[in-house]
């Protein structure tokens, strides 16, 4: 009987595997502990995985977004936002050197120079700010949004595998998200009249992430595939795990950005069938478990010594004010919160506050920059949708249906999400913002070729056609 020979990657493999036990442990001459080992292997993989990045540098930019949209408290927020910046700023050096590498000009859009121009002008608010520390933070939050999301974004997701990378890194957060909800309702339980809370995640975040993935997740159940029932069985357990944590959290923004979402589905018939899912889902969580809207109905119906606005009419009235006192300049970015206290000094739920957050991004932004400031602000949105309406019209007039749809989620997503933006605490500098500013640019730089050309007019890899 002849025994068979090792092949060469066998061979390859025992002598890697050799080696790198070899070395594993003397390590330990090296750096004298217990754990030079281990700190061994890190180094390895920390290496092995740098190298990867560079000669894949979307995935470090997967990375970092699903980093981004991880909910808050799920690791230490210390070591949460450390890795955030740190793997930002990563993913944008293997950019860089595969840029120079492979001798590609970075791509600038209309959005990204507005947001460019807003950054110097914030910095130039610096001058004449109150308080630095805020200040300098602010603008660190503002120049980090801008790198990952209106660069990075538009010039690394170009092609259809690009743009499927993308929206499996958003469906991997939505996932991650949901499994945090059913594990938090697992080991705390739920109290009927509460508002849940998914470990540190602010209750009216938490829906907006699960909102925005909702795009990604919807991307995964439209392609066609030889396992399309089970994609789309995860749709729509997403769906009613989203309905559960919106209704749960309590969050009017929230709910309010739902129902105008699921409203929008109609106007589209790729995606109308989520819309009826949706009208069934909620007549029958009506029927059997009504008690799951009773923090919602008394939000809204202000049960509870609220207002409708939850208060933020008279943070509006005093960011006003502010505006009236600083008109041109500003009080300098990041600096709003603190100069708002001096318009509320009569309302007894701020006295002794060292900040108020105005609940208000344009506002904020128009306090803190004054006019040149706002309207730079402004114009990355303004310029944003400008893209994403032209190019949607010309994937129309092609008939890529792909696009289409990618498209029509997007859209409704951007208009329920928006419905509840303008009341929110910090929203102008969120991640969920930027992002949405994001997937609007995005049509404008896809490579319509990378398409499969069948797709025109009917997309066989498209569950739902659209109507022309």
């Amino acid at each position: 009987m002849k025994l068979a020979l090792p092949t060469k990657t066998t061979i390859l493999f025992t002598i890697f595997v050799t080696v790198f036990a070899v070395l594993a442990g003397l390590s330990g001459l090296l750096y004298h502990s217990t754990l030079s080992p281990l700190i061994f292997l890190g180094s390895i993989l920390a290496i092995g995985v740098f190298v990867t990045w560079l000669v894949k540098p979307a995935w470090a930019l997967y990375t970092a977004l699903i980093l981004v949209l991880l909910p808050i408290g799920l690791i230490p927020a210390n070591i949460h936002s450390m890795l955030n910046r740190s793997i930002t700023v990563i993913a944008a050096g293997v950019w860089l050197i595969r840029l120079h590498w492979d001798r590609k000009k970075i791509i600038w859009t209309g959005p990204a120079l507005f947001m460019f121009f807003f950054l110097l002008w914030s910095g130039v608010t610096l001058l004449w700010t109150g308080k630095t520390g805020p200040a300098t933070t602010a603008l660190q939050v503002y120049s980090l949004r801008f790198l990952l999301f209106l660069v990075l974004i538009p010039n690394e997701i170009r092609t259809r595998q690009d743009l499927d990378g993308l929206m499996n890194a958003l469906a991997i957060s939505g996932w991650v998200l949901m499994l945090s909800v059913v594990a938090t309702l697992l080991l705390q339980g739920y109290t009927t009249g509460s508002r849940l809370k998914v470990f540190g995640e602010n209750e009216n975040g938490a829906g907006m992430l699960a909102v925005i993935a909702l795009i990604g997740v919807m991307w995964q159940g439209s392609q066609r595939s030889n396992h399309r029932t089970w994609k789309v069985f995860r749709v729509a357990v997403f769906v009613v795990l989203m309905f559960g944590l919106v209704a749960m959290s309590g969050s009017r923004g929230s709910a309010i950005s739902l129902i105008i979402i699921l409203a929008a589905f109609w106007a589209w018939k790729s995606a109308r069938p989520w819309g009826k899912f949706a009208v069934m889902i909620t007549i029958l969580a009506l029927i059997f478990t009504p008690s799951l809207f009773t923090t919602l109905v008394e939000r809204f119906t202000v049960q509870r010594h609220d207002t409708m606005l939850g208060g933020r009419e008279v943070l509006w009235q005093a960011a006003w004010q502010l505006i009236e006192d600083h008109p041109l300049g500003g009080v300098g970015i990041g600096n709003a919160p603190y100069a708002a206290v001096h318009y509320l000094e009569t309302d007894p739920r701020v006295v002794g506050a060292e900040r108020a957050t105005i609940h208000n991004p344009v506002l904020t932004i128009w306090s803190e920059t004054g006019l040149l400031g706002i309207f730079l602000y402004l114009g990355v949105f303004a310029s944003a949708l400008f893209l994403f309406i032209r190019e949607y019209l010309k994937f129309k007039k092609l008939g890529v249906g792909q696009l289409i749809n990618y498209c029509a989620t997007v859209a409704c997503v951007t208009l329920g999400y928006m419905a509840s933006w303008f009341k929110g605490g910090g929203m102008e500098s969120d991640f969920s913002y930027f992002l949405m500013l994001a997937l609007l640019v995005l049509p404008s730089v896809m490579d319509v070729k990378s398409f499969d050309p069948v797709s025109r007019h009917t997309d066989p890899n498209c569950d739902w056609q659209v109507s022309s």
